[in-house]
């Protein structure tokens, strides 16, 4: 039974056929595990440190350290739910709009020159370029209206 299944989505469904090699299926798997560190990285930043409320020196750090930690899990929560769904699907719009997270992390990194900040970019952008083919295939049809 579950075969017949199989072979129906099969017919049903020629992308489905197509042969894809496994670093161009997961790339969405690099992107997920980016976005959900950038998450808890954004969490920990909303919280405000000890020395925060010790002194009064750093009374006006917390509300701008909270804003952008805000922003941050806002969105590293929308990249996440881009690479789960458009992404997967292997929409090419995805593609072009997730080149935002390397870009993040590289601004990052030129404001705060931190290892790990030019790593996440690296990763982000290896889990960009390894899908390529799935996204821009020679064997494309021409797109039509249904």
């Amino acid at each position: 039974m579950e075969q017949v299944e199989r072979a129906d989505m099969l017919q049903a469904d020629p992308a489905a056929i197509r042969n894809e090699k496994a670093y161009e299926r997961y790339g969405w798997m690099i992107l997920s595990s980016g976005a959900l560190l950038g998450i808890f990285a954004a969490v920990l930043t909303t919280f405000p440190p000890l020395y925060v409320f010790s002194s009064h020196l750093f009374q006006n750090v917390y509300p701008i350290m909270g804003a952008l930690g805000t922003a941050l899990v806002g969105f590293n929560i929308l990249a996440l739910v881009m690479a789960l769904i458009p992404y997967r699907r292997g929409e090419r719009w995805a593609w072009y709009t997730l080149w935002v997270l390397p870009m993040l992390w590289l601004s990052h990194f030129v404001f705060s020159p931190d290892l790990p900040y030019l790593m996440l970019a690296l990763l982000t952008t290896v889990g960009l370029v390894l899908p390529y083919r799935r996204f821009f295939s020679s064997t494309e049809e021409p797109a039509r209206v249904k």
